[in-house]
């Protein structure tokens, strides 16, 4: 009995500490690479954005990229690949990226399997 209360313990601690591991990386840089990559979503789709958000777009973007969960929960939240190859389409159509983008961004993953599902 002493035995099962032991590996129960052990247990919470490990799911404990793996909760609080998970909410101090998600705090701070990437809450805030979140909002931003939001607002320039917003802006992009109402036609509000500036050439001058590119610096904004790429800062976040790498910050969120170092989160591949959370940065492929956003882009299946608000299509965030879609909105940064719609921003590159009216800001800088001769971007070398372009087409490689396009072709990501054409594809979704499917959030149970990760297989690429085509739209």
């Amino acid at each position: 009995m002493k035995d099962i209360l032991l590996w129960v313990g052990l247990f919470l601690i490990i799911v404990i500490l793996g909760w609080l591991n998970q909410k101090q990386r998600l705090s701070g840089k990437v809450k805030a690479a979140y909002a931003q990559l939001r607002a320039l979503n917003a802006r992009t789709r109402e036609d509000c954005s500036s050439d001058e958000d590119l610096a904004l777009w790429e800062a976040n973007l790498q910050e969120l990229e170092k989160h591949p969960n959370e940065y492929n929960k956003l882009d299946e939240e608000i299509r965030l690949r879609e909105a940064f190859v719609l921003y590159l389409e009216r800001h800088y159509p001769e971007d070398i990226r372009l087409e490689k983008l396009r072709e990501a961004a054409a594809f979704q993953k499917d959030s149970v399997w990760g297989m690429k599902i085509k739209r």
